[in-house]
């Protein structure tokens, strides 16, 4: 600040003044002064805020993504702050893939009037002509000024049809199987060119992997489909927290013990490591003073959950550092707090998440539960043994109950886990282990659903293994490499923990001596072969190829000894078919109801087809049309109060490219239709939409119902198309001007520095009329 001037040298205050440009952006930028003084020290004013924003800027507006040759609205919105109405020239550019007005054209021009302090949205319908990233670009320009803006986005392009995997399995064996000790199998994707939707990506993946190694897990992860559901942050209540946790965990143990890392790629497990730390110091945060864990700190403490964070806190221990009482703390709680006399374990508290318990809480609970805990506690036993001297005997206590309930057991489900139990205390009782087996011992099925039965196997075989019988183990390996992919969710935290806990440890234990084998893969349009040699130290390593396209027969030669699985997965696009019989445990109807302009209420009506019981939790997985989106009071209304139809609701991108609403139900009634409806609102203007899926299944259970609905629309973008190749029919022809233009009009038109000129052709037309004679 200046000095007080020198005729007023006892001046009260004195004044600075300066010019600052500020960067030409949307912002509030906060002035503060500040002072020293000798007699009153430093003074700081209060902060001045000054909002710098432009007085004419445009945005545009995109979907989330669009489908390849499906019209679509797009917004250009206007912003006029300042406080004179204004006539802008909006031009949409014509840009490579794109079908427009603005079809080889420099642009598209509409000459708009926006009011003073207005904002204006203008809709232009574009058509992508091809899939991956496009380019829509929008230029605008007040008249008879030098005000002007444009924008450029890209828009993601999805083929047409809905993505389809067709997976084949060939086991490779030589020496069972083979001629004179080579073994060519031609196999083909053998999918009905009908069913493909032509001028879409289709991909072949080869994995090869030595024995029965090769899992979905393995498969999806080299692909990178799951890798994201497996490697997410922990959030929520003490349960969600494990239940998210458990994934990174498991991928860490798998890929840790089969050293696959390479196929996923070595910087992933820094990631998966960080997400367990989260995980474990999040979970921590729900521990009580005597080690336990609940839901919620209000509640009383589970005997299972605190069990499972025992069993994943003991795995944790060998990925990350850990402190060894919070381990220990809780298997003191399971000893001393919930184990009777009887050696049985009890449940003294609450679950919430059931589906991530199994089936633990089914038929036989009290000796799934019993030996749920045991199992934690064996696995910490190493651990503890030096805090917590009472482990021999709650082991031997819990191991003598079990013994004696086995005979009397009906669940397979029960029976498997109570034989890894056994097992690991050398109490093995095979007999009664495969009287609930598959007729070729290879599964154990439990009647509720295929993701106990996937647990149950993945507990027989740890029992198996712990017992060495390698030999009776091997089909059960085989089996458990087939079954579809596990992602982890709510339902399958269990299965996803077990299988892969079993297969790892099957692969540990298992020794072959005797194993070699040379394996050619002779793909077409390849000059040579893909050799590979597999040996008993590289067997666990899963070979790759990539073919590009579908249905080519690829041959392949094995010699040697031992064995090898091949999986040809090929990912092609299909358009949706609605197959009734897929409904066999649900009846399902959806409609689409108009209530106004772009406003359309969504019935859903469900009735699970079961004679005797209500469909336990169960999942609405819904796609929205694109350019749709849902009304969230409608659903928040849904998820709340006495009357409650569905228990919570969550959209996602993870489950579907073009973005699910994911519905989560505590039941469906077999007596009744459940009615869930809700309002869905149409932001972007689509033509020819294609239909969205509606599906429902049990969390235990998948065997989901699949309905589809469409709402009426008209593209107003056309496409000429001969065969399977379409090109745009726009921009080929000039539009009519409606109305009069005076000379004026014209003469100020053709001065116009966008207008082009062509050349004048004159066209004479000769008609050869023949008459016929009368």
């Amino acid at each position: 600040m200046s000095a007080c001037p020198g005729n007023k040298p006892d001046c009260s205050s004195t004044s600075y003044e300066t010019t600052v440009i500020l960067p030409d952006t949307m912002t509030t930028w906060q002035l503060t002064g500040i002072a020293l003084s000798s007699t009153h020290g430093i003074c700081v004013s209060d902060p001045l805020e000054v909002t710098v924003r432009k007085t004419f800027f445009i945005d545009l507006r995109l979907p989330y993504s669009a489908v390849h040759g499906e019209p679509l609205e797009i917004k250009a919105v206007i912003y006029n702050y300042s406080p004179y109405p204004i006539n802008v020239y909006l031009d949409l550019m014509d840009t490579n893939d794109v079908c427009s007005a603005a079809y080889r054209s420099l642009s598209y021009r509409q000459e708009i009037q926006v009011g003073p302090q207005t904002i204006l949205p203008v809709p232009f319908v574009i058509m992508p002509m091809k899939d991956g990233h496009v380019n829509v670009e929008i230029k605008a320009a007040v008249k008879d000024s030098a005000l002007s803006d444009g924008v450029r986005k890209e828009l993601r392009v999805l083929p047409k049809g809905k993505l389809v995997k067709s997976v084949k399995i060939v086991t490779l064996n030589p020496t069972k199987d083979g001629v004179n000790g080579q073994q060519v199998v031609m196999i083909n994707s053998e999918i009905l060119p009908s069913d493909v939707v032509p001028n879409t990506p289709m991909k072949t993946f080869i994995f090869l992997t030595g024995g029965e190694k090769m899992t979905p897990l393995q498969e999806n992860i080299i692909s990178g489909t799951t890798m994201s559901g497996f490697f997410q942050n922990p959030v929520g209540s003490a349960e969600t927290t494990m239940i998210i946790t458990t994934l990174p965990v498991v991928a860490t143990m798998y890929l840790d013990k089969t050293d696959q890392w390479e196929t996923v790629g070595l910087e992933k497990r820094d990631e998966a490591l960080q997400l367990i730390r989260n995980g474990y110091l999040r979970e921590l945060m729900h521990m009580k003073k005597d080690g336990s864990f609940a839901a919620f700190p209000n509640i009383p403490s589970s005997t299972w959950l605190t069990a499972y964070v025992v069993k994943v806190f003991t795995m944790i221990s060998n990925m990350v550092p850990t402190e060894k009482k919070h381990i220990c703390d809780a298997v003191k709680f399971l000893i001393l707090a919930t184990q009777q006399s009887s050696g049985m374990f009890r449940e003294v508290g609450r679950m919430f998440h059931v589906e991530m318990m199994g089936d633990v809480a089914g038929t036989d609970s009290d000796a799934s539960t019993t030996a749920f805990c045991l199992i934690a506690i064996q696995e910490a036993h190493a651990t503890c043994a030096d805090t917590v001297h009472s482990i021999p005997q709650s082991i031997d206590r819990a191991a003598g109950y079990l013994e004696q309930r086995l005979s009397t057991l009906t669940n397979p489900y029960a029976v498997a886990m109570t034989s890894y139990a056994l097992a690991t205390e050398n109490k093995l009782n095979k007999e009664i282990l495969f009287k609930f087996a598959a007729p070729d011992r290879s599964h154990w099925p439990v009647p509720k659903g295929s993701l106990y039965t996937l647990e149950a196997t993945g507990y027989a075989l740890l029992a198996l293994v712990k017992a060495e019988a390698i030999e009776e183990a091997h089909p059960v390996v085989r089996w458990l490499s087939k079954q579809p992919n596990l992602t982890g969710g709510f339902g399958s935290t269990q299965a996803t923990i077990i299988m892969y806990q079993a297969i790892a440890q099957y692969w540990i234990s298992v020794q072959d001596i005797d194993y070699g084998m040379n394996v050619e893969i002779l793909i077409p349009d390849r000059s040579r072969p893909e050799r590979y040699r597999l040996t008993k130290e590289n067997q666990h390593i899963t070979r790759t190829s990539k073919v590009e396209g579908i249905n080519k027969d690829i041959k392949v030669m094995a010699t040697g000894t031992g064995e090898a699985i091949l999986r040809m997965v090929s990912l092609y696009y299909t358009v949706p078919k609605e197959p009734e019989s897929q409904c066999e445990t649900f009846d399902m109807s959806v409609q689409l109801i108009p209530e106004g302009e772009k406003i359309y209420m969504l019935r859903i009506q469900v009735l699970f087809k079961h004679r005797d019981r209500d469909a336990s939790l169960s999942i609405l997985d819904i796609d929205l049309p694109a350019g749709f989106t849902f009304n969230k009071p409608d659903l928040d209304a849904l998820s709340t109060g006495r009357s409650r139809l569905i228990s919570k609701y969550n959209s996602t991108t993870f489950l579907s490219e073009k973005g699910s609403l994911i519905l989560y139900l505590d039941k469906i009634s077999h007596t009744r239709q459940e009615e869930i409806s809700f309002r869905i609102h149409q932001e972007m203007k689509m033509g020819i939409l294609q239909p969205a899926a509606v599906k429902v299944y049990e969390y235990y259970n998948y065997k989901p119902c699949v309905k589809f609905y469409s709402p009426e629309t008209v593209a107003s973008v056309s496409k000429l198309c001969i065969n399977d190749h379409c090109a745009c029919a726009e921009g080929e022809c000039s539009n009519q001007k409606k109305g009069k233009v005076n000379n004026d009009e014209r003469v100020s038109k053709i001065c116009d520095s966008t207008v082009g000129f062509g050349k004048r052709f004159c066209v004479n037309i000769f008609l050869n009329l023949k008459s016929t004679p009368p």
